[in-house]
């Protein structure tokens, strides 16, 4: 009997350190496998593809109005300069309005002009402009 009641308990032993050893494994697997994911979500927020897009309060408002142009951002950092641009001829110039993204990605920035007739405003941020928004001023 007493040799029997040994076995019993050496197995038994040996059994548990198996299990000890088998969740260890088990921890390390979860760890390096977390590990993974959270360098997997590093990499697929670093390779968010930078947009942005636009909107307007208004397309045809008396001379000296304000129109308020507006949108979101995506992959581009907060503080970032949003310039507003107009179509001048053939070339797109620089309009004295800026503002910046703000934390949750949007920005919102007025321009006034009593420059009668049609114009195309658009905004470039971060090496991106948007399509053109057309504006049009009529006289008060």
């Amino acid at each position: 009997m007493r040799v029997r009641s040994q076995v019993v308990r050496r197995v038994t032993a040996v059994a548990a350190g198996l299990g000890l050893a088998a969740g260890a494994v088990v921890g390390v697997v979860g760890a390096a496998s977390a590990n993974a994911e959270t360098t997997k979500s590093a990499s697929s927020a670093a390779a968010v593809k930078k947009s942005v897009t636009i909107d307007a309060s208004d397309w045809i408002v008396p001379a000296g109005s304000k129109v308020r142009y507006f949108g979101k951002t995506a992959g581009i950092a907060k503080n970032t300069v949003v310039q507003v641009q107009r179509l001048e001829g053939t070339k797109w110039v620089n309009f004295p309005a800026t503002t910046k993204v703000t934390s949750k990605g949007t920005y919102s920035v007025y321009v006034q002009t009593s420059r009668v007739g049609k114009h195309q405003f658009r905004i470039a941020v971060a090496g991106l402009v948007t399509k053109p928004q057309h504006l049009t001023i009529t006289k008060k």
